[in-house]
Parts: C-alpha cells; structure tokens; sequence
C-alpha cells in the first residue's frame, strides 16, 4: 500500500487499517495490477473471506482492519488464512435433503443423495409419508 496513490489507497495513520479513498480509481488503477478480477464486490468478498473488518463508526468509518494487517509488521501476514465458502453444490444438497410439505401438510421428500450418489428415500417400499 505504501508504493500506491494515497489519494486511491492508503493506510491509517496508526498503521492498523487500511481505507479506499477513491473507488474508481482504485478499481481501474490499482485491482488490475494484484487481482484477475476489477470489481470492487469482488474485492470486499475477499476481504470477508479472509476475516478483515469494515470500521463503521467514528472518524476511520469505511476502512478495513484485521489483527494480522499491519503496515509496520508484514511478516504477520503470512498467518492468514482464508475461510471456506459454501460451494453452490453443498447449498443444493441442503434444499435437496430438507423435507417438503405436500398437500394437507404431509411430508413428501426429503431424500436426496447417500455418499455413493444414489439417491435416498426416506420411506421404504410400501410405506406411506406421515402427516406433520
């Protein structure tokens, strides 16, 4: 962040949070040079995913912070990680294993798939749903 316009991007006084001063800017300017994407949502995921924190009050509001982001310690850094997303698959898988509710409130579903792929039926043959 040092090497950039701080008119764009720059650093907190304190050295703990970083803030975007100019969003177009640092959209077209500065995410091409670092990221494959140049959208500024985009940007924010990343950030969530990788646990920094939006100030929301008081004079540094708009900036974002994480304990191990500091300008004058950059080897902490290295300590963090980035959360795993939900995949769109699990989200499905999820629907698909929820039980439904048919006519008159009767469960009607709710199977979905085991570990081999196959797919689940929570009622063995000849067995009838059971009212809610």
């Amino acid at each position: 962040l040092v090497k950039e316009d701080a008119a764009i991007v720059s650093w907190l006084p304190r050295g703990d949070a970083f803030v975007v001063r100019d969003n177009d800017r640092f959209v077209s300017d500065i995410l091409p040079r670092y990221f494959r994407h140049t959208k500024l949502t985009s940007f924010q995921r990343q950030l969530n995913l990788y646990g920094f924190r939006r100030i929301t009050k008081g004079p540094d509001a708009g900036a974002y912070r994480h304990e191990w982001f500091q300008r004058d310690k950059p080897d902490l850094c290295l300590q963090m990680k980035r959360s795993k997303q939900k995949s769109m698959q699990q989200g499905r898988e999820a629907i698909t294993n929820s039980p439904r509710l048919g006519p008159g409130g009767v469960v009607v579903g709710g199977g979905g798939r085991d570990r081999s792929g196959s797919v689940n039926s929570n009622y063995s043959s000849g067995a009838s749903p059971l009212p809610l």
